[in-house]
């Protein structure tokens, strides 16, 4: 662990620590937006251990915008022959029941799975338990932002790079979930 004066530090490291001994799984999406139409395109789940246990692109009740597509280099034509997010939500879910959900901004990845199952008209049933790893490091580093009044927020490439870590942040769904588990081993500070 990178030595730090923050005293909230001790407190991340310990949930850190808590979160790992419950072995989380690791999710990360990629989406055809940031908006309430927007949905799933690219879903990952990755075991504690580090292990591949689902990826797949996701064919979109939508056309993906350009703007989209510059971010994370999946086009539409990537996507023309993948399964529809019910299909990959059938794979999915069997992967988080029982299991701590670690992702780097999770509000947004669960909002995504939601609104994705609303552009079918499926209910969301889910009772699904997400730990955001996004505040969780936003404490261990310390850094007031006036405006929010509260610890700044980093992206996660910018978490990453804090902790030296050489896995890429790619926009693409499994890079970004195993830099999201290098990032939780890292504040704890066991190897990834």
């Amino acid at each position: 662990m990178l030595p730090t004066t923050n005293p909230n530090s001790k407190n991340a490291v310990s949930l850190a620590e808590k979160w790992l001994s419950q072995k989380p799984v690791y999710v990360d999406t990629e989406t055809t937006g940031l908006e309430k139409n927007d949905e799933i395109i690219e879903i990952s789940i990755i075991d504690y251990d580090g292990n591949e246990l689902l990826t797949s692109l996701v064919k979109p009740s939508q056309q993906i915008p350009l703007e989209a597509v510059k971010i994370h280099g999946i086009s539409n034509e990537m996507v023309a022959a993948s399964p529809v997010w019910p299909i990959v939500w059938s794979r999915a879910r069997n992967f988080f029941y029982g299991r701590i959900i670690a992702a780097y901004n999770a509000p947004f990845d669960l909002r995504m799975m939601q609104q994705s199952h609303a552009r079918y008209r499926l209910s969301w049933h889910e009772n699904l338990t997400f730990v955001d790893i996004l505040p969780l490091y936003s404490d261990f580093r310390g850094v007031w932002d006036p405006i929010r009044r509260s610890m700044r927020y980093f992206k996660l490439e910018e978490a990453g790079a804090f902790f030296n870590i050489t896995l890429p942040n790619a926009h693409r769904s499994t890079a970004d979930a195993l830099l999201t588990r290098a990032i939780l081993h890292s504040i704890a500070g066991k190897p990834y």
